[in-house]
């Protein structure tokens, strides 16, 4: 009986402390939709812009076809921000609970969700600011002088959401690699044996991520997947230790340097002195 009475006490605090986490999971979210709906109009005129002004004749922007389209729009736009505000605060619950799990690996838990956050901005930036303009801007000019675009908002929004949200995540390969590399989950060995499939992998992503059909905008995906995954390989090998040897060969590198430079003085004072002995003599002479 006595040995009952502190597993419930011990399951009952953990019970306790998932629903405390759970609150502030889903008070960040609160915030962050609250915010997102008092400012929609700012918020829907910053992802229109990619589209130039070109989704209708009505001054540019999209239309709606049914009565609550809008409206459902609205609210799905609100839980977006919600969740763009929730999800940084749930991985840093998560990570507090993994770090006493883990402890020699606890520098690093920490360090990944902020660096993970700036590689997803990174690459939610590129699609705002380069996929999207280039992809828009053919889609929407194709038809000049055919047919007139009249882009629903729901249409738009569920596009505009898919490419940021997606070309953020695949921006986070190099550090998700450095982190699997660093907790010995796969080799880097391992993720080179893969290399050969990633230009393949990365077209067909390419392909059903992008909205037009043309090589362009699939190859302004397929391309940093490569080079991301590249960068992935390079990271994976400092996980593996890789960070030592290149420290060694960058001393070693630095002393093969420092020795040319030395013998190269030396090359010259002795040419110097003997040019001056030279001189020297041709004048008493």
């Amino acid at each position: 009986m006595s040995a009952r009475v502190p597993r419930r006490d011990a399951i009952r605090r953990f019970v306790r402390g998932v629903k405390r986490r759970l609150y502030v999971v889903a008070l960040a979210g609160g915030i962050g939709g609250g915010l997102t709906w008092t400012y929609r109009e700012a918020v829907f005129r910053l992802l229109f812009a990619p589209a130039g002004g070109s989704l209708s004749p009505f001054g540019g922007l999209p239309v709606y076809t049914a009565p609550t389209e809008m409206f459902s729009v609205t609210i799905g736009l609100a839980m977006k921000g919600g969740a763009a505000v929730a999800f940084p605060v749930a991985t840093y619950i998560v990570v507090r609970a993994l770090a006493p799990l883990l402890p020699q690996h606890r520098r690093i838990l920490y360090v990944f969700p902020p660096v993970a956050l700036v590689f997803f901005l990174g690459g939610a930036a590129f699609a705002y600011f380069v996929m999207l303009p280039v992809g828009l801007r053919f889609l929407l000019h194709f038809g000049d002088g055919i047919a007139i675009p009249l882009i629903r908002i729901s249409e738009y929004m569920s596009l505009v959401s898919s490419m940021i949200l997606w070309i953020g995540v695949v921006f986070d390969l190099p550090p998700a690699m450095f982190l699997i590399a660093k907790l010995r989950l796969v080799t880097r060995a391992e993720f080179r044996r893969f290399r050969r499939f990633v230009p393949i992998a990365a077209l067909i992503f390419g392909m059903i991520l992008t909205p037009t059909g043309d090589w362009l905008n699939q190859a302004m995906v397929a391309g940093p997947i490569i080079v991301l995954y590249e960068v992935g390989l390079f990271l994976a090998w400092l996980a593996e230790g890789g960070h030592r040897t290149l420290a060694r060969r960058a001393k070693a590198a630095v002393a093969g340097i420092c020795r040319w430079l030395l013998r190269a003085f030396v090359a010259i004072m002795s040419k110097a002195r003997a040019w001056l002995g030279g001189v020297y003599r041709k004048a008493r002479a």
